[in-house]
């Protein structure tokens, strides 16, 4: 009888959402607790409004409801079909199956290529299968990285409208098609990206899963990343470089250059989690997190089934809503891993975060973080093209020109990454376009991946 009444009460919970701030880690479980054995009630096709709503709330997390539900709303519902990553990283998966272990501080060893670890072998609660879910998470297939052309980070505080911000008629008027909706835009931040990934590479077997063998411009790395901003005029030419090495007990090298100074700056480990430049990101929640592993505590909690934009309709985000922060898109049902991270710095502005894991995949959809006292501060929710769709081949010809992707790339990439400050009222959008993971260039990478190159402002 005691646990009929508390799963009614779960269930009811799942139903009659929060005040959206006053969420703490616990309700977060509790809503994977309540829907753990749910059954859709839609099918392929269906289109869930607001009179219907009550269907979705088993698969939309707890926290982004109030963000997902609102009348008006449109959830499309289409299956993703086949996400298989690619053949070379199945067959690296295979091949080193076993081999990785995790030492004693966490750290990730006798590793090469493929995914790390099965999580279909996971226990809810384990740390040990943390460590393992989060180096998975790290070495999920990636190819060759990723090459974004345009990146728009806006700044969209909740009520009001936009149609009078410049970004709205700028050029044409060509972006006006994507922020649909309400919300007030306070700022809109443009600038390039790109990352390579130097070692642990499926798709070069014969190069010992390394770039150029692991030699010269790719010895000891990892990755390499920049992150330049292009305007608006006061913060243009700046730029982030990140050197992510193979060792994971080494900290990264992080450079910033900053035009006013007109001189490059290293970076501490304290300013990749600090707000980038006003924006309610950090350098380290990129993806959903893009820190390093044994910065972090790790539990695996479990799995759930879970509604995500995991491929795209659209060529290119389209936002909509009451304050603009919702998905315009297609959404999925899918299996995902949910991942703990608890920060072991004390002086981490998050108490502690959950990321929420594609299964096939490995890409992250949902994420959530708490502040210091333990109430929900910030939700993040991306969408997903799939490499091999027309409309991710569109990059390649549309207005903003991708570089050339490979044909059978099978690859799950990032189309936006949207965070929302539930305590502050305001979300930052991070539409993704031209996007591209193209073939490694070693002389194209060293223009732009190298902190003496960091002065160009590009």
């Amino acid at each position: 009888m005691k646990n009929s009444l508390r799963l009614a009460l779960l269930a009811a919970f799942a139903v009659q959402p929060l005040v959206s701030n006053a969420y703490t880690p616990e309700d977060h479980l509790a809503w994977i607790k309540a829907n753990a054995d749910a059954q859709p009630q839609f099918v392929d096709g269906d289109t869930i409004t607001f009179d219907k709503a009550d269907l979705i709330k088993p698969f939309t997390p707890v926290e982004y409801q109030e963000i997902q539900i609102f009348d008006g709303m449109e959830v499309k519902i289409k299956d993703a079909g086949d996400l298989t990553p690619a053949p070379a990283y199945q067959a690296a998966t295979e091949k080193f199956k076993g081999t990785a272990t995790i030492a004693s501080d966490g750290a990730l060893e006798n590793y090469t290529a493929g995914r790390p670890f099965d999580p279909a072998t996971f226990t809810p609660g384990s740390k040990e299968d943390g460590s393992k879910m989060a180096w998975n998470w790290n070495f999920r297939w990636q190819l060759a990285g990723l090459s974004v052309g345009e990146v728009h980070w806006v700044w969209v505080r909740e009520g009001g409208e936009h149609s009078g911000h410049e970004v709205m008629s700028q050029d044409g008027g060509k972006y006006a098609k994507f922020y649909e909706g309400g919300g007030s835009f306070e700022r809109v931040l443009t600038g390039p990206y790109r990352r390579v990934m130097f070692s642990h590479r499926s798709d070069l077997p014969d190069t010992n899963y390394k770039v150029n063998n692991g030699e010269g411009f790719a010895k000891g790395t990892e990755f390499r990343e920049y992150t330049g901003f292009t305007s608006p005029f006061d913060i243009a030419g700046t730029a982030f470089l990140i050197l992510r090495y193979d060792d994971p007990r080494k900290s990264d090298d992080s450079w910033a250059y900053i035009p006013s100074l007109r001189r490059v700056r290293r970076i501490s480990v304290e300013v990749k989690s600090d707000s980038l430049l006003g924006t309610d990101h950090t350098l380290e929640d990129f993806y959903c997190f893009n820190g390093r592993p044994l910065e972090h505590e790790w539990e695996y909690v479990g799995t759930a089934k879970e509604l995500a934009v995991a491929r795209s309709r659209n060529t290119d985000a389209v936002y909509y809503g009451p304050n603009g922060w919702a998905m315009k898109d297609d959404w999925a049902l899918r299996q995902v891993d949910i991942l703990k991270q608890t920060p072991k710095r004390s002086n981490h502005p998050y108490s502690l975060k959950y990321l929420h894991i594609d299964r096939v995949t490995g890409e992250c959809y949902y994420s959530n973080a708490f502040d210091k006292a333990g109430k929900l501060w910030k939700v993040w929710q991306l969408s997903k093209s799939w490499s091999e769709d027309p409309q991710f081949q569109g990059h390649q010809t549309g207005a903003f020109k991708a570089k050339p992707t490979p044909a059978g790339t099978q690859f799950s990439v990032f189309q936006s990454i949207n965070v929302i400050d539930l305590q502050n009222k305001r979300g930052t959008l991070v539409p993704c376009r031209g996007i591209a993971a193209p073939a490694t260039d070693l002389n194209e990478v060293k223009k732009i991946l190298d902190v003496n190159y960091l002065t160009e402002g590009r």
